[in-house]
């Protein structure tokens, strides 16, 4: 690994369709030194993902994926199932309104951490903190 390699920032890639949440979400990410990727459905985020082969990025550059449950296009646990699937062990955060054992159940099998909406901004901060320290 090169000098620049290791003092690259966090790559984040955000996945919201609400608007507003998306710009509020990519500017605490950005204040917090993170590269944010953010994108408005499932589809795209699929579309940025594939991107990251094309320029011959690895999975493990991409240090936290962030997304919402219910989405256009493909759900967060779509995204989800597609990635693991593709051997990526990205730490992620699963947004929703709802808090069921189901989708507790799910987001934990997938290895997500899940943050109920009306998101608490400090809880979310220091979750995307907490997940990065944790995974180099």
């Amino acid at each position: 690994m090169t000098p620049a390699e290791t003092h690259r920032k966090p790559h984040v890639i955000l996945a919201e369709d609400n608007e507003e949440l998306r710009t509020m979400l990519a500017e605490v990410l950005d204040d917090l030194g993170t590269e944010v990727e953010a994108v408005a459905d499932g589809g795209r985020f699929l579309v940025c993902i594939a991107s990251h082969y094309d320029k011959g990025r690895a999975p493990g550059q991409v240090d936290l994926i962030v997304t919402d449950i219910g989405m256009p296009v493909c759900s967060g646990f779509d995204i989800l199932d597609a990635i693991r699937a593709a051997g990526w062990k990205t730490p992620a955060i699963i947004m929703t309104g709802l808090r069921t054992p189901t989708l507790t159940s799910r987001a934990s099998r997938l290895g997500a951490t899940l943050l109920l909406k009306p998101l608490d901004l400090a809880k979310f901060e220091s979750t995307v903190v907490n997940l990065l320290a944790e995974h180099p």
